[in-house]
């Protein structure tokens, strides 16, 4: 008895992002590796990695900020989603930021990996927002 209510009170996690997530990411390695690794310099390779690794870490909050909210009121859905955006903006332009007034990072590799894996991030994280909406009804 005290196992199910355990299973009742805690999040249920939807694999398929995070997922989702790692296959982008390993496919995007498996065609950038090479040229990455032949053509650029290891500034640059620092630059793209730690831009990746501020995008992955960005949408990873925004998936669990969705999954807490999602089966709460209108009014919390909304402060753990949006409040979770802001928040999210600000602790990835603070990250960058530092990386590249204090650590010298390559600014147009670090911004440019960051913006491509943010977008295609973003568009993984409204397809399943969308995902969850049509299951909720």
């Amino acid at each position: 008895m005290k196992e199910s209510s355990v299973r009742s009170n805690s999040i249920k996690i939807d694999w398929s992002f995070p997922k989702r997530i790692l296959l982008t990411l390993g496919i995007i390695t498996a065609l950038g590796l090479y040229p990455l690794i032949v053509y650029g310099t290891p500034e640059i390779r620092a630059g793209i990695i730690v831009g990746c690794i501020i995008s992955v870490l960005n949408v990873l909050f925004g998936y669990f900020s969705i999954e807490y909210a999602f089966d709460k009121s209108n009014k919390t859905f909304m402060k753990a989603v949006l409040g979770g955006m802001g928040i999210r903006l600000v602790v990835s332009l603070t990250a960058v930021l530092v990386l590249i007034e204090v650590f010298d990072f390559h600014i147009v590799s670090l911004v440019s990996s960051l913006l491509l894996f943010y977008f295609i991030f973003m568009l993984y994280e409204i397809l399943f927002y969308n995902k969850k909406l049509s299951l909720r009804k």
